[in-house]
């Protein structure tokens, strides 16, 4: 249909090739033997650029970092009284273990390859979608914003707000089968490091051993998670997780030293700093049980707020009803993980859904993959979107 104005699957396959093609892993998870050229978001942005440029569509390369950019797309709607902004991003994680993960593969119609659904997928169906509305302009301006940094540190998404644009709401683009979702959990982490003190395992009473006073910090947090009760009807409860541990010198020594690494996943109701004030709380309450061994909490290195878009907000609302006419469940959905939609709602205070084709559950897999009837269905659906809003 007119509408659609080039949405199709060569269109499909071609623009989500580029995407695996181009090596945009976030420099976080490099190693010293990684291939530094894999890294960055500086060569796909400029990729995705070029291809914005040759539909018409006006773009800005928005430096965040040196060789780490945003990217910005603009379609101006026939009144721009209302601007929406969709926002994928072009970061993706490591390849270890992958067979050729930038080489783009098509099998009974599934494109594999990293970044192909996370966030690959996402960034076509916006992109696809922006070039049909610049053909049809709909009333509302929509701005694309293909964030750096999404998988680590949230740099791009909260660089994009600092500008100060006004938006009156938005999507993020994840992989979420094309539900609308309007909820979800929040992440904090931490390391807790024991300093206990070290000694021969032939007298191990003259030592405190590290391991187990991390031991008891474990019970610790555990009756700290009974006791935590609350629940959220789209969320379920919060839920902790160690981990990482660290530990041990030599099969003969006693050792002082232990680190331990946690995740948890928290409510709307919640904050990370309160959570993390909590528990380093608790961690220092049990290491009194081991006099002369000490404890530091350290502060989070990951901190990321959980967000509760109301039901009736005019997002949710609309898209709900596009899912309805293009046959996927309309009832709005929560999910356990995060994204840079919870900066957008929290930070920006945009009303914000988390939409775009394909399972979360083969994101950051070996076997990455999206199906390209979701690409394409996803890519309509929005232009539907903005038409409707």
């Amino acid at each position: 249909m007119e509408k659609y104005h080039g949405i199709d699957r060569d269109a499909a396959v071609a623009l989500l090739s580029r995407f695996v093609e181009v090596p945009s892993i976030n420099p976080s998870f490099r190693t010293e033997v990684d291939d530094p050229a894999h890294f960055g978001e500086a060569a796909l942005a400029d990729v995705l650029g070029e291809w914005l440029r040759d539909a018409g569509i006006a773009c800005e390369i928005d430096e965040v970092e040196p060789g780490r950019p945003n990217l910005i797309g603009r379609v101006k709607g026939r009144d721009g009284r209302r601007r929406m902004i969709w926002e994928g991003h072009l970061d993706t994680v490591q390849t270890t273990g992958m067979d050729a993960p930038f080489t783009p593969r098509v099998e009974d119609d599934r494109l594999y390859g990293r970044g192909a659904v996370d966030d690959g997928a996402s960034v076509v169906a916006f992109l696809l979608a922006l070039r049909a509305l610049k053909h049809i302009p709909p009333a509302v301006d929509v701005d694309f914003v293909g964030a750096m940094d999404e998988e680590f540190g949230y740099l791009g998404v909260l660089h994009h707000i600092a500008r100060n644009e006004r938006y009156d709401l938005g999507v993020a683009g994840e992989p979420t089968s094309l539900r609308v979702v309007r909820a979800c959990k929040g992440t904090v982490r931490w390391w807790v490091s024991v300093t206990g003190v070290n000694a021969h395992t032939a007298r191990p009473e003259e030592g405190i051993n590290g391991i187990t006073v991390a031991r008891h910090i474990l019970d610790a947090y555990e009756r700290e998670m009974v006791r935590r009760d609350a629940t959220h009807p789209l969320l379920g409860p919060a839920t902790l997780t160690c981990t990482a541990i660290e530990a041990g010198i030599g099969p003969n020594t006693v050792p002082a030293e232990c680190r331990m690494r946690f995740d948890y996943r928290f409510l709307p109701a919640e904050t990370g700093a309160a959570v993390h004030e909590r528990f380093k709380a608790v961690a220092k309450e049990a290491i009194t049980a081991f006099p002369g061994a000490r404890v530091e909490v350290q502060p989070p290195f990951v901190d990321s707020s959980a967000m509760d878009v109301p039901e009736d907000s005019r997002i949710v609302d609309a898209l709900s009803a596009v899912c309805d006419a293009h046959g996927i469940a309309p009832a709005p959905i929560g999910v356990a993980y995060g994204s840079d939609a919870t900066k957008l709602v929290n930070n920006a205070g945009i009303p914000t859904v988390i939409f775009g084709p394909g399972s979360i559950d083969v994101a950051h897999a070996l076997d990455e993959h999206v199906e390209l009837e979701q690409v394409l269905r996803g890519a309509r659906m929005l232009v539907d979107l903005a038409h409707a809003v």
